[in-house]
């Protein structure tokens, strides 16, 4: 059926036909156990990720408990060499994501409310060489950390540098007119009771002690002996400084929070790059498990940059009293919050590039782990999570908290990822994924039957669970057809019946650990212009039986023998008795034929062959081959099909 409907609608009503085990009960689709995936960078000193670890090299613990690692891979986010941008591919043998690069997905976040007005010029626009530097598959988006609406990433480099150009601070002086030159920190000291720094700070900026200002003799009622007000007012002057830091703080950290929520939508990993002065999170009053957990369940990795702070500038008169523990605390509060969501603190002087030159450097790979998650992990809270390196030598980030929801909520979040990822245009390569289609022609009802198949990589160590999904598109956008499955293995096959034309197939899949591919594949749904039509050659695996629908071979087989499969249309009046098909299969940078069959043909009808042979490629090398499908009538050549396969041993 054809129809304009939305992806979500249509996902729904596929995935009803198609039956969801009771296993399934975590944030990405699983069958059989439910796995938490964890993304992890290991740097050496200069920035650079470090391949080749496996599973003894990392140990990592839930809520303080020793877990065993289920499954390590390594993602290199490096450009491939050869690597194209997204877009539909040329209607060749198969399709891959493999040699496309989806790039990465960087949010530059300028907290204004912690940047001074007159401050943070030179560090915004060495950001913006920063968003130069990206790769062209890279994607960004700019945005205040308060800014409450959609973000979007863009290839759009002007763009987003003219977002940066017009943003300046907006932190507003701690009080307006302050009677004392109290230091943040000291202030702070001083709202939570410290009896010593109340006492040091009197006797600085009231002239004498706390003592001798609250002596008995000021309450005699004489004038002369009259209560000193200095203490007090200075006091409360500390209390509203402290509530007046610690309330920006909260609103900070919870608009940071808010803004990694909602980039949860966007698939695949994430990394914000957060432009600050400073930030006031003590951690006995600060929890930061919440924003671990949403940068988990979002995939977002916070680097924080911050801003060079002057001395003094023209809103201060003097120096803080405790100006080095004032710069502490606001650094500290930073890389806690950078640290609790699997990032680093990196200090710009001016419009230093460098700090920029090395988070690019440590995005260019990660590490995915996976652990089996117990019945206390699913309570929906956020658990506390640690994962460090057995040996020195190299530096490790990862998120600290995750959260485990309902089985329900988790298949619903499975099936919008992969709405997502069959609605957006660009390709998602973080799981290796190869489709193909062929086009077969039914004379009866004038259509033509598409199939289509795809395969991933498996994971390593466990066995393959991949939901996968396509969407067939016309040349007007409009959904022609569509089919949701979950397979136990890393191949899935499907078909559809669409009228002749041109089309736009677009794969999805997403496996057990979370992770995401897609691709899209030009489809030319038709026959050849030869004297006798014919479908495509499909290259499958020799069916068990004669009624057994055929499992496509996407790119590669270790089988010791495939099935080389073609349907011939001939025109009404034509006979197919002196119609021969012969099959021969040559390495592909090679001429030489090294196999050779002449293929049986069996009739459907008047006007609907089939010709198959079974091709015994068990003694062939290692490598990409060309099987030629050439049809004679009479035995004259009256036009050739071919298809390539690769033969992995």
């Amino acid at each position: 059926m054809t129809a304009r409907v939305s992806l979500t609608a249509l996902l729904v009503a596929v995935a009803a036909a198609f039956p969801v085990t009771g296993a399934q009960q975590s944030p990405v689709f699983r069958t059989g156990v439910d796995l938490v995936t964890v993304d992890a960078t290991v740097v050496d000193g200069d920035g650079n990720p470090i391949p080749g670890l496996d599973r003894d090299d990392f140990e990592l613990k839930v809520d303080g408990q020793l877990r065993p690692i289920a499954s390590v891979q390594f993602v290199s986010r490096a450009r491939p060499a050869g690597a194209a941008t997204a877009g539909p591919a040329a209607p060749t043998s198969f399709s891959s994501n493999e040699i496309v690069a989806d790039g990465r997905l960087v949010l530059v976040a300028v907290d204004q409310s912690n940047i001074r007005r007159l401050e943070g010029r030179l560090a915004l626009r060495a950001a913006e060489r920063f968003v130069d530097s990206l790769g062209p598959s890279d994607r960004v988006a700019v945005a205040a950390v308060n800014y409450a609406g959609d973000i979007e990433f863009s290839k759009d480099r002007a763009q987003a540098k003219r977002q940066l150009s017009a943003m300046t601070g907006e932190a507003m002086p701690g009080l307006i007119q302050p009677n004392f030159n109290l230091g943040l920190t000291e202030a702070l000291w001083i709202a939570d009771g410290n009896k010593s720094r109340l006492e040091a700070a009197v006797r600085r900026e009231c002239g004498q002690s706390l003592a001798r200002a609250n002596s008995p003799e000021r309450a005699t009622g004489d004038e002369s002996f009259a209560r000193d007000p200095c203490p007090t007012q200075l006091e409360q002057e500390a209390r509203m400084t402290a509530q007046q830091v610690r309330t920006e703080a909260s609103l900070s950290l919870n608009a940071i929070i808010d803004m990694i929520g909602r980039l949860k939508t966007i698939d695949g990993p994430k990394t914000v790059a957060l432009l600050s002065e400073g930030l006031v999170a003590e951690p006995r009053l600060v929890d930061l498990t919440p924003l671990s957990a949403a940068a988990q369940e979002a995939r977002v990795t916070v680097y924080v940059l911050q801003l060079e702070v002057p001395i003094m500038d023209v809103t201060t008169q003097t120096m803080s009293p405790t100006l080095v523990e004032d710069l502490q605390i606001r650094s500290e509060g930073l890389a806690m919050l950078a640290g609790a969501a699997g990032g680093a603190l990196f200090r710009v002087a001016g419009s230093s590039p460098a700090p920029f030159t090395r988070i690019l450097r440590e995005l260019s790979g990660y590490y995915l782990l996976a652990f089996e998650a117990t019945e206390t992990d699913r309570d929906g809270r956020p658990h506390r999570i640690g994962v460090s390196l057995k040996r020195g030598g190299a530096t490790l980030r990862s998120r600290q908290a995750f959260r485990f929801e309902s089985a329900s909520w988790a298949k619903r979040i499975t099936e919008e990822r992969l709405v997502e990822l069959l609605r957006a245009p660009s390709v998602a390569s973080e799981l290796p994924l190869r489709a193909v289609s062929y086009s077969f022609y039914d004379p009866a009802s004038g259509k033509v039957r598409v199939e289509v198949g795809a395969e991933t990589e498996p994971a390593e160590d466990l066995a393959a669970s991949v939901l996968f999904g396509f969407v067939l598109l016309d040349s007007k956008g409009v959904i022609a057809a569509s089919q949701v499955q979950e397979t136990s293995s890393r191949r899935f096959a499907a078909a559809a019946l669409v009228d002749p034309g041109v089309y736009t197939l677009k794969v999805a899949a997403i496996d057990r650990f979370g992770r995401p591919g897609s691709l899209p594949r030009a489809v030319l749904a038709g026959v050849s212009d030869s004297a006798i039509p014919t479908s495509e050659l499909m290259v499958a695996r020799v069916p068990p039986g004669p009624n057994v629908p055929l499992d496509p071979v996407v790119d590669r087989t270790g089988d010791d023998a495939v099935l080389a499969h073609l349907e011939l249309y001939p025109e009404a009046g034509t006979s197919l008795r002196a119609v021969d098909v012969t099959i021969t299969v040559r390495p592909a940078a090679r001429s030489a034929t090294v196999l050779t069959r002449l293929a049986a043909i069996s009739t459907r009808s008047e006007r609907h062959g089939i010709a198959r042979a079974i091709l015994p490629i068990q003694h062939l090398e290692p490598g990409r081959y060309v099987v030629r499908a050439e049809v004679t009538d009479d035995g004259k050549s009256v036009g050739f099909v071919e298809r390539t396969f690769a033969v992995a041993r």
